[in-house]
């Protein structure tokens, strides 16, 4: 029965036409989101496809030599749904969601589940925000999905009780550089402070405390995702022209990416 079911939900993702995503020819991959649907309510996944493994760094999972890079999105009610009727004492339903997930996906396009970095979210794909810049022999694009409307929180000042599917915000940075795992790390960093910086430039409130102001959310994600080649970089901070160009994308991605799901305004 379980091999039954995911033929048919590897069949429904097969089924469904892709929608291209534009990113730079600097990065010589492609991108794409492709549409499914599971017990009635909408899947929408974004798939990077690289053109070769590439060591790349994930929040969720740490390095992964990766031939494939997805950020899955799913309506809020599925992720209801799989906690209820997929859960069991030894695994939460979302988890074992997920695992389907990416079972399905990577038998889809070729790949080992080894060669996958995933990451996930409620947020609707079609608000999904792509922002570039561009510097000397740097490009950088962050492709963003967030939603602040639930579990908002202020790092500091909140102490979660437990994890919510209904608001995440995901950022899969593209850079067309060699980067070092020191330099990745660097990278996420500066993900993760132009992330701040755009939640306070929106006055998105805590949602545990709504007199502060939310520093992100408590289930986001960074997945960075270098070059095999271009510029050899072992340090992307704050005073690197490459950290700069990080920060940059990924602030003006995650506020559109806000305004488009949350209507929050600046």
């Amino acid at each position: 029965m379980k091999m039954l079911t995911t033929l048919l939900l590897l069949a429904s993702l097969t089924a469904q036409a892709a929608t291209p995503v534009s990113v730079p020819e600097d990065f010589a991959l492609s991108a794409e989101v492709v549409n499914g649907e599971r017990w009635g309510w909408w899947e929408k996944s974004l798939i990077v496809t690289l053109p070769e493994p590439i060591r790349v760094l994930s929040s969720n999972e740490g390095f992964v030599q990766a031939l494939a890079v997805v950020n899955h999105a799913a309506h809020p009610l599925l992720w209801v749904k799989a906690f209820e009727e997929l859960g069991s004492e030894a695994s939460s339903g979302g988890d074992v969601y997920l695992s389907e997930v990416e079972e399905r996906l990577s038998t889809a396009r070729a790949v080992t589940q080894a060669q996958l970095a995933l990451t996930a979210t409620a947020a609707d794909m079609d608000n999904l925000a792509v922002a570039t810049e561009r510097s000397g022999p740097f490009v950088v694009t962050a492709l963003v999905t967030a939603g602040a409307r639930s579990n908002a929180h202020r790092a500091g000042t909140d102490m979660g009780t437990n994890i919510e599917a209904a608001g995440t915000v995901n950022v899969i940075l593209l850079l067309n550089a060699q980067l070092t795992d020191g330099a990745q790390t660097n990278a996420v960093i500066m993900a993760t402070e132009a992330k701040t910086a755009a939640f306070q430039d929106l006055s998105v409130p805590s949602s545990y405390t709504p007199s502060v102001l939310a520093t992100g959310t408590g289930t986001d994600t960074v997945i960075v995702v270098p070059s095999s080649t271009g510029p050899e970089v072992t340090y992307a901070g704050g005073h690197a022209v490459i950290g700069g160009l990080i920060a940059r994308a990924t602030h003006r991605a995650v506020k559109q990416a806000l305004i488009k799901q949350n209507g929050f305004s600046e």
